[in-house]
């Protein structure tokens, strides 16, 4: 489907132009009509995918994508893997944007927002989104169950009088 605005591709489903963000359609009110002089000025070409280059989905993984933005993220590791090195470096010098930065990208390429340097989507399968959540959700209980026992194994140190305790002398 092409946007009426700018004339760009996009795909099928999409609501909003990836380019632009002008409404292909709308839900509540069927699809958009474009202007007849658009569409009568650029003719859409008839352009046959080729077996080893996809239009729609670029070249990189969407699930390497998301790990990396999500483990390695405050280096910019994502960054690099997308192509953008500017921004990979300047996000390695600034350790993720001291976690900010780092959180929003895993966001944005979850949510399926992010794509390559070249402005291509990032390549799925149907199972990708669902192994990332179950990654994300699993690392979020370690670290709680790992910081819940770490502050008990203090209260038992404590308790038990291997950690200095303020005592006062006699």
């Amino acid at each position: 489907m092409r946007c009426p605005r700018c004339g760009t591709e996009n795909l099928d489903e999409r609501i909003y132009c990836w380019k632009c963000m002008a409404p292909l359609r709308s839900s509540a009110m069927g699809t958009i009509a474009t202007a007849p002089t658009l569409r009568a000025q650029t003719p859409t070409p008839k352009v046959q995918p080729s077996p080893t280059f996809s239009a729609v989905a670029g070249e990189k993984s969407y699930l390497a994508a998301a790990l990396l933005a999500w483990f390695l993220g405050f280096l910019g590791i994502d960054r690099f893997y997308l192509g953008y090195i500017g921004l990979g470096v300047i996000k390695l010098l600034t350790c993720g944007g001291c976690g900010i930065w780092q959180l929003i990208d895993s966001i944005l390429i979850v949510a399926g927002f992010m794509r390559d340097s070249n402005g291509k989507e990032l390549r799925r399968t149907p199972n990708d989104w669902v192994i990332v959540m179950v990654i994300v959700v699993a690392t979020i209980i370690v670290n709680i169950f790992y910081s819940g026992f770490s502050v008990l194994l203090g209260l038992l140190q404590q308790q038990k009088g291997s950690l200095p305790i303020f005592k006062p002398t006699t």
